[in-house]
């Protein structure tokens, strides 16, 4: 309603100030024009001086760490071991499946990898000293029955030659010596073999053998062990999807786990905000809804604008009541640097299509100046370019003007004076109104032009209206190009 007030006011003091020039006959017409082209404001100053601001953020609580916990076995659910909203630690069990395959599976393979481990240590070991003495004793004996056979064969080749046997049976006689000369070359072999130990060939089979059962059997001590589903982390139960008796497949998520003891806040500054916030630095950051305030730390502040051209920063809150919950919403507020600004009143920036411009007077010419905005207290506003200090800027009726438009400065403080003087009951025309344009307006109908609205005196009765050069015609009706509305 003031500023109704004031802009009607000051579109009367322009009327008034043209009516006025017509006691000088000679200047009308051109004053009338320029009055006519000529757009009323209100002007200011840009000042320079220290600027900072109490700077308010909002966003939504949410977890360090909220995890999904699926499940690493197939099985059927067996016992639930938690609730929801239950406090757990790293490691406590939440969910059993039922696994009886996989444990007679892990026996299996248990009892591969301690015979492999009985072979390897066989053939690291070496022969036995009792088995070497038994293959002594065969060799010694293999020797004998060769010696004998050698005998029997020199025996048999005497009588042939004294033609007592045949030849069959000389031959057979030096067949048998070849057969014990061979059972002998073996035993030897094999009595040299026994004392070096197994070849290289032999104890990298063993070895092989032995790392594989033992890996099948750690596989299947780790299938087993999956069939209790554990919490990675400490925090509370946020969800259990598992009930008893179902069967759940390898990688299903039964449960949510959220850690709640430290929060984090992402909140967005704009490009005039940003400069404010640095990683490490302290924040008040206040929970409506939980009746909290504490205090927070930035732990990263986004070189880059997300979409909406603002900046995320994130800032960790301390919750260790666990009053806090995820997804509330919080207001984090900082005080600015005090840093030297230009300044203006908020309402001389207007902002059309993501640009800002104000209009700076000079002379009788209103300038359109494109400028980019900072902070605001939400009475003045920071330009960071576009001024350089001292303009007269356009605080009010700037929204009639165009670029290079013809303007008449209006004093605030007439126009203040001029609505004051609004107060009905004092006998003046147009029920006591009183302006710049010339005298005071009596009503000629039986009246001295009272407000009929008493102490309004926006409108006067029909005997005596005044039109605002200060005159009435006889009748009482008011001009109609002059009557001001009430």
């Amino acid at each position: 309603m003031n500023r109704m007030i004031r802009n009607i006011t000051m579109g009367l003091l322009v009327l008034a100030v043209v009516s006025g020039c017509s006691s000088n006959p000679e200047g009308v017409n051109r004053r009338n024009a320029q009055a006519a082209r000529a757009v009323p404001v209100e002007v200011k100053k840009a000042v320079k001086e220290e600027f900072a601001v109490q700077m308010s953020l909002s966003g939504r609580l949410e977890a360090i760490q909220q995890v999904e916990i699926p499940s690493k076995a197939t099985g059927r659910v067996q016992q639930l071991l938690v609730k929801v909203g239950d406090k757990v630690k790293s490691g406590q069990p939440l969910v059993v499946l039922d696994g009886e395959e996989l444990r007679i599976q892990m026996q299996k393979a248990q009892a591969s990898m301690m015979s492999a481990k009985a072979r390897y240590a066989e053939a690291t070991e070496g022969t036995e000293a009792e088995v070497l003495a038994q293959t002594a004793n065969s060799l010694a004996d293999l020797q004998n029955k060769a010696n004998a056979a050698k005998v029997d064969l020199e025996r048999a080749q005497k009588l042939f030659s004294e033609g007592a046997i045949s030849t069959a049976e000389v031959e057979k006689a030096r067949l048998a010596l070849a057969t014990a000369q061979t059972n002998l070359e073996n035993q030897k072999q094999k009595a040299q073999q026994e004392k070096k130990g197994p070849t290289q060939a032999a104890l990298d089979s063993a070895v092989a053998t032995l790392k594989q059962s033992e890996a099948d059997y750690a596989l299947s001590q780790l299938n087993v062990s999956n069939l209790t589903i554990k919490s990675p982390i400490d925090g509370i139960v946020g969800s259990l999807t598992a009930t008893v008796g179902e069967n759940v497949s390898n990688n299903a998520v039964v449960a949510q786990v959220i850690n709640l003891s430290t929060m984090k806040v992402t909140a967005k500054a704009s490009e005039g905000q940003v400069g404010q916030f640095e990683p490490g630095q302290s924040v008040s950051v206040k929970i409506p809804s939980a009746n909290v305030t504490v205090n927070g730390k930035i732990t990263s502040v986004s070189p880059m604008a997300d979409s909406s051209k603002s900046y995320p920063i994130e800032i960790e809150v301390a919750n260790t009541d666990l009053k806090a919950k995820a997804g509330m919403v919080a207001s984090v507020e900082v005080k600015g640097n005090p840093h030297q600004a230009i300044l203006v009143p908020r309402e001389a920036v207007i902002t059309k299509a993501q640009n800002s411009y104000v209009f700076v007077v000079e002379g009788d010419k209103a300038k359109q100046v494109t400028v980019t905005t900072g902070e605001s207290d939400g009475t003045r506003i920071e330009i960071l370019t576009g001024l350089q200090g001292g303009e007269s800027v356009v605080v009010q009726g700037q929204n009639m003007l165009t670029g290079n438009a013809t303007v008449a400065v209006i004093d605030p403080n007439q126009a203040k004076n001029a609505a004051g003087k609004k107060s009905g009951g004092n006998g003046q025309g147009n029920g006591g109104w009183q302006g710049q344009g010339g005298g005071q307006g009596n009503g000629q109908g039986g009246q001295r032009g009272q407000g009929s609205q008493g102490g309004t005196g926006d409108q006067a009765n029909p005997g005596g209206q005044a039109n605002p050069s200060g005159q009435t015609n006889s009748t009482g009706n008011p001009e109609p190009s002059a009557t001001p509305k009430g």
